[in-house]
């Protein structure tokens, strides 16, 4: 029996490829992969750009715009944002700004799109329709700020103010300094102080760096500001750093302010006006001077009158009858024993305003020139001096917007643009109540918290 050489069945194993119409296997396998080949190198150089199109880099003046493609919004200003090829409309908005618009032509980068897509840079300048207002805008962003614990490592807030100084830029306001006045009195941590001084600086520089002439001029009107509002030495001692804090407790500024002594207290006038209203008694109040609590600040206080006590059960129950769409608030959260016998209580400021607004329909044809609303702080303290029944064991709305730091004076027009997210209340500091004041936002209630409405003249206040 014979046998097989040692490499005949390695040999029985091989294919051979056949020619196809007479062309050898090695030249189409070599046409085969080099089309292979060439559909992998289309499908990553080539088809991508066929479709993808550009990748905008994209900038605005201010920054933080936020970046709308043919109407639909695809990121903010600083983004890198893919667009497809053809005729797009591009478009920068920011609240108080005009907004900034460009037709754009796309065309991407046909070959290697993929790996290195074409990128072109868009740039939006947008104007401030009323640069005042953007900064109130800002101004009531750090008012709300101001109602938080000092940050730390783990919780920190935004400089609301000074990057409402920055947006506006040059073309800052007058307006804006009033409405610095009123932010000030918002200023109760050391990062809102920072914020504060930094829009200061940026304000008077038109959103840039200061000039050394310019930080001078900053620093001065600052001093000046300090100076004419007795109270913001302790302020600052209070926020300054230890090591700051005394060099401030050791200056002349801070040994006269806390040796000015009391305020001197001037008692309303007698005032012989008397009005009987929906079952409330209004005493007048003669026109006068007030130095609040806690301020060396004098504020001229016009004549109002004032309900002798805040508004009863009775009283209350009659604007509800009218007005039953007030109804499901009252008494919703707390159980009646919680509540005041005879005052009425668990009323938002909302609900105490509407009220105002009923009553001042029931005044007579004589008293058109005049309406019913909440007092305001001051009224309410110079009230106190001259009517013995507002000694009372409740917490009462005021119409203020409230501020920590009343000692920082600012117009009537920059407290209402700053506003607050929360309502002033007062007491007159009674054993039941310590503090003379509080607040709340609007839209609370309180079994302690009551009202008492005023009379005054339309526009008298804001």
């Amino acid at each position: 029996m014979s046998e097989k050489p040692a490499n005949q069945g390695e040999a029985d194993d091989k294919i051979k490829l056949k020619p196809v119409m007479g062309i050898r296997p090695g030249v189409y396998l070599t046409i085969l992969y080099s089309i292979i080949l060439l559909a992998i190198l289309f499908f990553l150089l080539v088809f991508p750009g066929l479709k993808t199109g550009a990748l905008l880099i994209t900038r605005s003046e201010p920054a933080g715009a936020a970046i709308r493609v043919d109407g639909i919004y695809m990121g903010a200003s600083g983004d890198r944002i893919f667009v497809s090829n053809g005729l797009h409309t591009l478009e920068a908005v920011l609240p108080g700004f005009q907004s900034s618009r460009v037709d754009m032509e796309i065309k991407g980068r046909i070959f290697g799109s993929l790996f290195f897509p074409s990128r072109i840079p868009v740039e939006f300048t947008l104007r401030a329709g009323e640069p005042a207002a953007v900064f109130a805008q800002s101004a009531a962003d750090f008012a709300e700020w101001s109602f938080g614990p000092e940050p730390s490592v783990s919780w920190q807030i935004p400089l609301s103010l000074s990057e409402g100084a920055y947006r506006i830029g040059p073309e800052n306001d007058p307006l804006s300094a009033e409405y610095l006045r009123a932010a000030a009195r918002f200023t109760v941590t050391r990062a809102a102080l920072r914020d504060l001084v930094r829009a200061k600086m940026l304000l008077d520089n038109g959103g840039l760096s200061p000039s050394p002439a310019g930080l001078a001029a900053s620093i001065s009107e600052i001093l000046v500001f300090l100076s004419e509002n007795p109270g913001s030495a302790a302020w600052l001692a209070g926020l300054l750093p230890p090591e700051a804090a005394v060099v401030v407790e050791n200056s002349a500024w801070y040994r006269n302010e806390k040796n000015a002594g009391t305020p001197p207290v001037q008692r309303p006038a007698p005032d012989s006006r008397r009005l009987e209203l929906a079952g409330l008694s209004f005493t007048g109040i003669a026109a006068g001077t007030l130095y609040q609590d806690g301020s060396y600040r004098s504020v001229e206080i016009k004549s109002f009158m004032i309900s002798e006590n805040p508004v009863s059960r009775n009283v209350y129950e009659t604007f509800l009858s009218e007005n039953p769409e007030w109804r499901e608030e009252q008494n919703n959260l707390y159980p009646a024993e919680f509540f005041a016998a005879d005052e009425v209580t668990g009323v938002s400021w909302f609900a105490a305003q509407a009220f105002c607004r009923w009553l001042t329909s029931r005044l007579p044809e004589s008293m058109a020139s005049m309406e019913v609303r909440l007092p305001t702080e001051t009224e309410w303290e110079y009230a106190a001096l001259g009517v013995s029944s507002m000694g009372n064991t409740l917490w009462e709305w005021c119409a203020d917007p409230f501020a920590p730091l009343i000692f920082f004076g600012a117009s009537a027009r920059a407290v209402q643009a700053v506003g607050s997210p929360e309502r002033s209340l007062r007491s007159s500091g009674s054993p039941a109540i310590q503090e003379k004041r509080a607040s709340l936002p609007p839209e609370f209630s309180s079994p302690l918290v009551s009202f008492r409405p005023v009379i005054a003249e339309k526009n008298s206040v804001f």
